[in-house]
């Protein structure tokens, strides 16, 4: 992955409108620590054009399994768009190690099954991220993508992130203001229960017959 630092030819953060997602199924959550294997799941569903878009290269299944593990020794939060259950979109908050007295770092990743492309899923995860991010006092928020990755670029930008270029990939940093208080850790553990209940509900809903499912 090249430096940062090769490039800092910034954009305007010039906001576009964004799908809206106000009227698409399923819901936004933590993934939960027993739930892991889904995560890999989903990678292993994304199509060849996807994976690209997510790895910076062609993947193949046996990378997506090891990176699955790497993921899971590592410490990666995730926060998933769940349809039925099942997960079909995902972003990562990767803590990243800085030397003492610098600003508090971390990367963000994003991917979203084709077939859910396109529907304002991306930018949604996005808003969970950053909000993750700024709990844990990041102040500086990288995501790295291809140079032609539009939908990617249009994400960070709405955030008002800067875009650098760095040969053909695409560097976004969002700045945060630090908001990590007790209010933070409290309302961490608030998401995290609310997680479980959602996941029991939608359990729950899904061995209903479909004629008795709530809308």
């Amino acid at each position: 992955m090249p430096s940062v630092a090769l490039a800092r030819n910034a954009r305007p953060a010039t906001r576009q409108p964004l799908p809206r997602v106000s009227l698409l199924p399923g819901q936004v959550r933590p993934v939960l620590s027993g739930e892991f294997h889904q995560y890999v799941e989903h990678m292993l569903r994304l199509d060849a054009q996807s994976r690209l878009t997510r790895f910076g290269g062609p993947t193949s299944d046996e990378v997506v399994r090891r990176h699955g593990e790497r993921m899971r020794a590592g410490g990666v939060e995730l926060i998933g768009y769940f349809v039925e259950g099942v997960l079909r979109g995902v972003g990562e908050l990767h803590m990243l190690d800085v030397p003492a007295g610098q600003p508090v770092s971390a990367e963000a990743a994003f991917s979203v099954e084709r077939e859910w492309q396109g529907k304002g899923i991306g930018s949604l995860l996005m808003d969970r991220i950053v909000s993750l991010a700024q709990d844990r006092g990041v102040e500086d928020l990288a995501i790295i993508f291809l140079a032609t990755n539009g939908r990617m670029q249009r994400i960070v930008v709405n955030h008002y992130g800067e875009l650098t270029r760095a040969e053909d990939e695409m560097i976004g940093h969002v700045h945060l203001p630090r908001r990590q208080s007790a209010m933070s850790f409290i309302r961490h553990l608030v998401t995290a229960s609310l997680a479980v209940v959602d996941s029991a509900i939608d359990l729950q809903s899904r061995m209903l017959p479909p004629a008795e499912r709530g809308n």
